[in-house]
Formats: structure tokens, C-alpha cells, sequence
């Protein structure tokens, strides 16, 4: 078992919990115990990358770039790179599907309004679609909604952008 820089204190607490599993004897628990094992796999977890997959469908009107997973730290990271990737291909629109996304930090939500700026600044039509309810909420309450696109479904968002794109023709 490989344990963190600070040995001394997780030897400590597994001294603790054997002791403690001794003295639950009387306590039922499953036969076979085994607490080594049970740490090893906490600290192993605790170095698993969250999944989050990115997803890009690209047609003649639109790039459609679905998240799926947690949009934390890590995913904001991959998520940040593959936008700047997919808007330095100047699609005609672009489209982020958040309608997988389980979780949105603080992080996640800073890159929706970095995402929009740096679109915005190379002339790519962007919008955001699906966002679920978690990540809504966030927006509303921090009152991002008035500097995003927002839109319930990817169809909406490219009606939308579609609009958008005629519009600016007519100029």
C-alpha cells in the first residue's frame, strides 16, 4: 500500500481504526474486514480523474460540442481547451450542449462567460443549450443569464443562431 507524504498520521489513524475493529466485536460487521484495503482504495480514489467526455458534431450550419460528466476543475480545464480548439476553426456557430453536464463549480461557470467573450472577440456566433437544473440555478442566482445565451434545447439554440446569422445579412 502506498500511503500520502504524511505517513505518520494515516499510520496513526489505521492504528486507530484496527483498534476500534477489535473493539467492535460484539458489533456486527462483515466477516473479513479488511481496513488496509478499505484506506487503499479511499486514497486511490482520491487520485481518479472525475469523467467528463466532450463530444463534437459538426454540420454545414453548426459545431455542437455536448459535455457529459462534471464540469469541475479538471473538466473546466479540457472543456476550456477544446472551445479555444473549436473556436480557432471558425465554425459558422457554436453551440456548447450542457445538457449532460452533472455538476457545474465555480470554475465551470466562470469558462461558460470566458467562453462567450473569446467567441464573441473571433466573430464566432455562440450560444449555450441544455443547461440542466443544477447549472441554472447557478447562472440565475449569480445573475449570468443576462450575459449568456441561453436556450432549453440545441434545436433552440440553432434556430437561434440561424436567426441571428440572417439578421446580420440584412445589415
Amino acid at each position: 500500500m502506498v500511503w500520502p507524504e504524511d505517513d505518520a498520521r494515516h499510520r496513526e489513524v489505521l492504528a486507530a481504526l484496527h483498534a476500534w475493529a477489535r473493539e467492535i466485536d460484539a458489533v456486527p460487521y462483515p466477516p473479513g474486514l479488511d481496513i488496509d484495503a478499505l484506506l487503499a482504495r479511499h486514497y486511490e480514489s482520491l487520485h481518479e480523474e472525475p469523467e467528463m467526455a466532450l463530444v463534437v458534431t459538426t454540420t454545414a450550419e453548426v459545431s455542437v460540442l455536448a459535455v457529459r460528466g462534471e464540469l469541475d476543475l479538471t473538466g473546466s480545464r479540457r472543456l476550456r481547451s477544446r472551445l479555444a480548439d473549436e473556436v480557432g476553426l471558425g465554425p459558422r456557430a457554436l453551440v456548447l450542449d450542457l445538457t449532460g453536464a452533472a455538476h457545474c463549480s465555480a470554475r465551470g461557470l466562470a469558462l461558460l462567460l470566458e467562453a462567450t467573450g473569446e467567441a464573441r472577440a473571433a466573430g464566432v456566433p455562440f450560444a449555450i443549450a441544455g443547461c440542466v437544473r443544477v447549472v441554472r440555478r447557478a447562472i440565475d442566482a449569480l445573475g449570468m443569464d443576462q450575459a449568456l445565451q441561453l436556450h432549453a434545447t440545441t434545436a433552440e439554440a440553432v434556430e437561434w443562431l440561424g436567426l441571428v446569422e440572417r439578421l446580420k445579412a440584412l445589415r
